[in-house]
Parts: C-alpha cells; sequence; structure tokens
C-alpha cells in the first residue's frame, strides 16, 4: 500500500497526500470542492466576529494551519544538538555542554524554525511541494474571503 500523508486545516478540513500521485491536482472539482471546505470552515470560524476583526481572524485562521502541521519539537531540536556535539567530539557531557549562550541558541534555533517551517512538512520534497500547493490555495481563499455582511440586531435598549 502506497504511504498517504493528510494535510491539516482548521475546523476538519483535511486533504490525503500521496506521494507522486498528483493526478487530484488537475481535477477541477476535486480543488474546487478543497476550496470551498475551506470557505466553509473559515467562514464558520468567524461566526459572530465583528467584521472590524475579519483581518485578524484571516491571519490566526493561517498559523493554525502551520501549528496543525509544521509543529516544532524542543526534543528533536536538543536531539540534534547533542547528536552533533557527539560527532564532532565523540561524547556528550551535559555538565560542560550547557550553559546560558548554548540554551540561548537552542531556544533561537526553536523559534526560527517555527517561522520558517512551512516547507518542512515529510521527509518527501514531492509530497512537501503538494503541501505546499495546498496551503497558498487555502491562504488565498481565506486571504480573499469577503463576510456577508447582516445588518446589526437592535440592542434590547436601543428598541
Amino acid at each position: 500500500m502506497t504511504e498517504r500523508y493528510i494535510l491539516q486545516f482548521p475546523r476538519g478540513v483535511a486533504v490525503s497526500i500521496f506521494p507522486y500521485d498528483t493526478a487530484y491536482l488537475n481535477d477541477g472539482k476535486f480543488l474546487e470542492e478543497f476550496k470551498r471546505n475551506i470557505r466553509e470552515a473559515f467562514r464558520e470560524y468567524t461566526a459572530g466576529t465583528n467584521p472590524d476583526y475579519i483581518l485578524q481572524d484571516k491571519i490566526m485562521f493561517i498559523d493554525l494551519i502551520r501549528e496543525l502541521n509544521f509543529a516544532v519539537s524542543s526534543r528533536q531540536i536538543l536531539n540534534e544538538c547533542i547528536r552533533n556535539q557527539v560527532d564532532d567530539a565523540g561524547s556528550f557531557d551535559i555538565e560542560k555542554s550547557f550553559d546560558t549562550d548554548d540554551l540561548e541558541e537552542l531556544i533561537d534555533e526553536g523559534v526560527s524554525r517555527y517561522s520558517r517551517s512551512w516547507t518542512k512538512w515529510s521527509p518527501d520534497k514531492h509530497v512537501n511541494e503538494t503541501a505546499i500547493l495546498f496551503v497558498s490555495i487555502a491562504i488565498k481563499v481565506v486571504m480573499n474571503y469577503i463576510p456577508t455582511l447582516e445588518p446589526k440586531k437592535p440592542n434590547r435598549g436601543d428598541e
């Protein structure tokens, strides 16, 4: 069976990505359905939001895409640091290896990876390219979303 990856979006929208099978990317109906699902998810996400704050909701929705799919693991960063020290020095001594400067570098690495991690979703370059395509489509749909302005209901005291 071919391996598949699941790209998650807020409000339960998901896309299965199969390595080297990109036929669905040329399927207009599939892509339109994906866009409709994203639009609907964002509409639900912003239900009840004051239209003055729609831009903030757009940014938060897009950031949720990253949080759902492009997590940065502090354990992974620490393990890489230890592995690099073992490779370079042949051993690792925790008491000699971490001072405040080292810890600051590890924290900076984590923040840096978090802010640039949109391109490394899987170990497969082809899968990453497909994932980025779906992420970019979702971002375009969200950014182009214009809420329908319903007339405000009067407050109890305004009657």
